[in-house]
């Protein structure tokens, strides 16, 4: 079934008398859910409350109404649209469309040649027809994971994202327990506190993604959905001792979980890069996967497969999960394990490692 299309889930759900429903770490699926669920009578966020957090553009504007920092920005649907834009908001700029997922259809744009390139790009990629154009913000990029309940934010870990050299929208890393000081981390619990409030999330889980320039918090993505990659998965449990996917279920079907975190440790996902080309051979997964502190291991490239150009986070080849006490010895333990793997791309004559 189409996970977009609510009224044909609803008469699956309907058919099979389901006690909840949830979805995990998709976002053009949490609206469906959340139709579903308030169809049914069942425990959930509430349709309007998923479009506050998978619009883009609905969500930057509450957030502003709120009073909260967010990149200057406009909304467009045609070319048309596009004229004034670099006079009112500059360059570079970030375009994306409002309603799509995991980076697809973003581009960042340094000059006036590829601003119309990049609209076109996003326009493909939204289902509503609405494209973000926005500044770019500059500073360190963190995520917050955590679970909604009644009216506080309870945090279970805050990750440091390093951006690709080759493409900044794209993470080449993520680390778990990476040291803040006391006044930014509780600028950041205040700030994403009152982003879930203002976008009206009252029991759920929350995967967000905020910018820290200067002494500022600035909302940039904010998901009512677990965190991809393993996050609530694996990450989530080592860091916090929260089984997250667990407590995703209980809320679904009118549970109440206690919700604690029962520690803080550390964590790091460390993306795999490889040249473009066919991937004709790929060894040591195993070897890998059985190193000290390996988590989890996933590739998104199987031999035959090509690589293309890293444009999205789905075109990043896969990645390791590892976990410790600190992040440098996450890190580590990462770094040794991306080791082990190598790999021939367009039949070459020795063997690549994983960048």
């Amino acid at each position: 079934m189409d996970i977009t299309d609510r009224e044909a889930t609803l008469d699956v759900a309907r058919r099979y008398w389901v006690d909840g429903t949830l979805c995990d770490t998709t976002d053009v699926g949490v609206p469906t859910a959340a139709y579903v669920a308030e169809a049914l009578g069942l425990p959930g966020m509430g349709y309007e409350v998923a479009i506050n957090f998978t619009h883009k553009g609905r969500m930057r504007e509450l957030a502003r109404l709120a009073g909260l920092k967010v990149p200057p920005f406009r909304l467009l649907r045609t070319p048309a649209d596009l004229a004034g834009v670099l006079e009112e908001l500059g360059l570079p700029l970030i375009v994306k469309p409002v309603d799509s997922q995991s980076g697809n259809g973003v581009s960042l744009v340094h000059d006036v040649s590829g601003l119309e390139v990049a609209f076109a790009h996003a326009l493909r990629h939204s289902r509503e027809g609405t494209v973000l154009v926005e500044a770019v913000v500059r500073g360190e990029e963190i995520i917050v994971d955590g679970f909604m309940r009644g009216d506080r934010a309870i945090i279970l870990g805050i990750a440091h994202k390093v951006p690709h050299p080759r493409q900044p929208t794209v993470s080449r890393r993520i680390t778990y327990g990476h040291p803040l000081s006391e006044s930014m981390r509780a600028r950041i619990i205040e700030t994403n506190q009152r982003v879930l409030c203002v976008l009206g999330l009252k029991a759920g889980v929350f995967h967000a993604e905020y910018m820290l320039c200067d002494d500022e918090v600035i909302p940039i993505d904010i998901a009512a959905r677990g965190g991809g990659c393993m996050i609530y998965t694996h990450v989530l449990p080592h860091v916090s001792g929260v089984n997250a996917n667990q407590t995703m279920i209980r809320l679904a079907i009118g549970e109440d979980p206690k919700v604690e975190a029962l520690f803080e440790r550390s964590a790091n996902i460390e993306f795999l890069d490889l040249p473009e080309g066919v991937l004709t051979e790929l060894a040591g997964l195993e070897t890998c996967a059985r190193q000290p502190g390996v988590l989890g291991l996933h590739c998104n490239v199987a031999v035959g497969d090509r690589i293309g150009p890293l444009q999205a986070k789905d075109d990043r080849p896969g990645y390791i999960v590892t976990g410790a006490d600190t992040a440098k010895t996450a890190i580590a333990a990462s770094l040794a394990a991306k080791a082990c793997l190598r790999a021939r791309v367009d039949g070459s004559s020795e063997y690549l490692r994983f960048e």
